[in-house]
């Protein structure tokens, strides 16, 4: 009985250990998507361009100029995805706005061998401000969706003076136990094994990816998105978001599950983003 006992706690640690190996694995080296689109495809003129951070990554880029403006508008796409992904959907904003549309580290064309989901990412949300500044761009907002949203609310970047944040998450603690929520009671050794890898393969503790903590002290305004039905980042991220900062703004679509908002009510979802970027980028 003993000797079986102990061949059962084996074999499950053993199961929970590979699980949550595995689990970090997919999550940090995600399979690149090139989405088959540029801005030729849907009628605007594109420069290709080539951003680097400030630890040495090569991202690519589109830059979409407006000459009747100083003003841009950075759009960041969610994971595990690129830039084509959301080019579709922000291209509304053209029309007002230079655009600045890039890849990520580890996706999409962009240089990086493993993502961080937010944390180093900040960094080439940094590249991105940087170019627009030696452009002359006079005032910056940005358009986050999904971990797009999530990385400009971490960077709190001085340069970006408006953030429309459409699906982000809150922590990256609560991502990681949603990720585990199917097994149940094991979902917890899961969880904390997954936390501790990535601590000591990655240097980097899950606590303090935070969109959360980081919501108190961005100043600019922010106009929070989500999907009341959404199945990948529940809607409560953004509540928590809202109750962290109560100066932002929260719009909450009913009926959207994740990446659908801008489909569902695509009319009011434009008006609310450029009446939001008119009002605050002055």
């Amino acid at each position: 009985m003993i000797k079986k006992i102990l061949i059962y706690t084996i074999f499950i640690t053993l199961f929970i250990l590979i699980i949550s190996i595995y689990g970090l694995l997919i999550s940090i080296f995600p399979r690149r998507h090139i989405t088959d689109i540029n801005s030729t495809d849907l009628g605007l003129k594109y420069q290709d361009v080539t951003l680097k951070t400030s630890d040495n990554i090569k991202l690519k880029a589109w830059f979409i100029p407006n000459n009747k403006t100083k003003k841009a508008i950075i759009v960041c796409h969610g994971y595990p995805f690129d830039k084509g992904n959301v080019l579709g959907f922000a291209k509304f904003l053209h029309n007002d706005y230079n655009l600045l549309f890039f890849d990520f580290r580890a996706m999409g064309a962009s240089e990086g061998k493993y993502t961080t989901v937010g944390y180093k990412e900040v960094e080439d949300l940094k590249s991105a401000t940087d170019y627009l500044k030696n452009k002359g761009m006079e005032d910056i907002g940005a358009l986050g969706f999904s971990l797009g949203a999530a990385t400009i609310i971490m960077a709190n970047n001085p340069n970006i003076k408006a953030i429309v944040a459409d699906s982000s998450y809150a922590n990256l603690d609560l991502m990681i136990n949603s990720l585990y929520r199917q097994f149940f009671f094991l979902k917890y050794p899961f969880t904390y094994l997954t936390k501790l890898l990535t601590k000591l393969i990655l240097k980097i503790d899950t606590s303090e990816v935070s969109p959360e903590k980081s919501i108190k002290d961005v100043s600019a305004p922010i106009l929070l998105i989500h999907g009341k039905k959404d199945s990948q980042i529940p809607v409560e991220n953004s509540y928590l978001l809202h109750k962290a900062n109560p100066e932002t703004e929260l719009w909450i679509i009913e009926e959207a599950d994740h990446g659908e908002s801008h489909y569902l009510k695509k009319e009011e979802y434009e008006t609310k983003v450029l009446d939001f970027f008119s009002k605050n980028l002055k």
